[in-house]
């Protein structure tokens, strides 16, 4: 099928139960085989780093909030607090392919005992950008049948160079949880540029949802 379909009342159902302000949010994990921290079991998704846009309105301005564990440390309270701290009381939380991020959350809900009610809080607020997609309300043919945001985002947001993900030095979670877990064997120097690959990268992944849902208002 080499035609775009829009079911526009579909997108518009998706999109009426969005709330403002919307937080548009990402992590990064690393696993390890043998865990180093506490309360840490083998090949656990410890997310070390998000990304975290906010938008007050439809189409409105940016703020944005960023964090990356020191690789030495358990990032799992810092990660926990910096959140609760940034991401604003009310309104949506937007991920793509929520699951991930709420499970997440659901671990560190259980590592941080006393701040388990609040975070669980945060994952009644989430709503899914995969899905007018995956539902078929929003089809392209530069999906290439798939629904990942690398092959989303450049669909409907050509030729912008500030969303394309291979002009970066880390272009995949993958890349990025690979970079963060050597950082033991790196000099300071070293690690100051690989956190900037890291921050650009995640930070891609939020403004990439943001591009999206603007683009899709506008549908």
């Amino acid at each position: 099928n080499n035609e775009t379909f829009i079911f526009k009342g579909g997108v518009k159902e998706f999109i009426e139960t969005i709330e403002y302000p919307v937080s548009y949010f990402d992590f990064e994990t690393f696993q390890d085989a043998v865990p180093r921290f506490d309360n840490q079991r083998p090949y656990m998704q410890m997310p070390f780093q998000f990304s975290l846009h906010i938008q007050n309105e439809p189409l409105g301005e940016l703020e944005h909030f960023e964090w990356i564990g020191d690789h030495k440390d358990d990032p799992r309270r810092e990660i926990a607090e910096k959140m609760l701290k940034w991401i604003p009381l009310t309104g949506t939380i937007i991920a793509y392919n929520q699951s991930f991020e709420m499970n997440c959350i659901k671990e560190l809900a259980r590592y941080n005992s006393d701040l388990s009610d609040e975070l669980l809080a945060l994952n009644e607020r989430f709503i899914d950008l995969i899905t007018p997609f995956r539902q078929g309300d929003y089809y392209h043919p530069g999906f290439k049948g798939s629904f990942s945001i690398k092959k989303v985002l450049p669909a409907l947001c050509p030729n912008d160079a500030s969303l394309d993900y291979d002009s970066l030095n880390i272009k995949n979670g993958g890349e990025a949880s690979l970079v963060y877990k050597k950082f033991d064997a790196l000099t300071e120097a070293e690690i100051e540029e690989y956190r900037k690959d890291l921050f650009a990268y995640c930070r891609l992944d939020t403004l990439a949802m943001v591009r999206i849902l603007d683009h899709l208002k506008q549908a």
